[in-house]
């Protein structure tokens, strides 16, 4: 889906940071079937059909890792709000050329996100279609504060999820009255100590092939395929260790989506 901008308090746009963008891009190309072009500061960013649809940039992190941007009108004013909160502002507010206005944040219990203020670039241009980005989610131990904290600082609300099943809790934030993204209850599943996180999931239309394709490209496959109770889902890690979900989505709700 085309998509022209975003709304306050909408999630716009997604960087993967990583400490070998060159191989990072090769392995993103090749799974996706994405190019890549070069912005007016330097910035590398992934085309699907020639629409920006990501980005990737440097990182000196030992692992590469998805970072969720959410629109703003005012990028001060959010890390302000960040910080009254009880977050961190990990880099303040900072022009990129003239693409936008961005500022590295992080929630109280330590999930890194940015917050993008638009000039000439609102964020992705294709959404929600096979090799694009279709959902971003914030995973915690603690919804009640997680829900707390981002309610404060962009007005959210959080209802339970429309497909939330028995295995774990699940809540979608509301903007709006629009779902925006989702919470993601870690449990049991998860590593003792498994820090609160964004996760970035991208729409595919295969996903039995995707998986193989993303191995035979050097990428691991922790999970997957699983049953998601929407389509077929897994959990991937590119080569760089950049963790990332990718749902097929049953063909009955893909057509009612439009």
């Amino acid at each position: 889906m085309r998509v022209r901008g975003y709304a306050p308090a909408t999630p716009c746009w997604s960087v993967l940071t990583s400490p070998d963008p060159a191989r990072t891009a090769e392995f993103y190309c090749g799974l996706f079937g994405w190019t890549t072009t070069q912005s007016e500061d330097g910035a590398t960013l992934f085309l699907l059909r020639d629409l920006v649809v990501a980005g990737v940039a440097p990182s000196s992190a030992e692992r590469a890792a998805w970072l969720t941007y959410i629109a703003t009108d005012d990028a001060e004013a959010t890390a302000a709000q960040v910080a009254a909160a009880g977050g961190t502002v990990l880099q303040p507010p900072a022009d990129l050329a003239t693409r936008g206005r961005a500022t590295l944040l992080a929630d109280p219990a330590g999930a890194v996100f940015g917050a993008w203020q638009k000039l000439r670039f609102a964020g992705a241009q294709v959404h929600d279609e096979p090799g694009s980005i279709c959902w971003s989610e914030t995973v915690t131990w603690d919804i009640r504060a997680t829900a707390e904290f981002y309610g404060s600082v962009f007005g959210w609300t959080d209802q339970k999820g429309t497909s939330a099943d028995t295995i774990h809790e699940y809540h979608e934030w509301i903007s709006f009255n629009r779902v925006v993204g989702g919470i993601s209850e870690m449990d049991e599943n998860y590593p003792p100590g498994t820090p609160h996180h964004w996760r970035t999931i991208f729409s595919i239309d295969d996903c039995a092939g995707f998986i193989t394709r993303a191995r035979d490209l050097g990428g691991q496959v922790p999970a997957g395929p699983v049953d998601a109770g929407i389509g077929h889902a897994a959990h991937v890690l590119d080569p760089t260790g950049g963790a990332f979900l990718v749902i097929e989505v049953l063909p009955e709700l893909r057509a009612l989506m439009g």
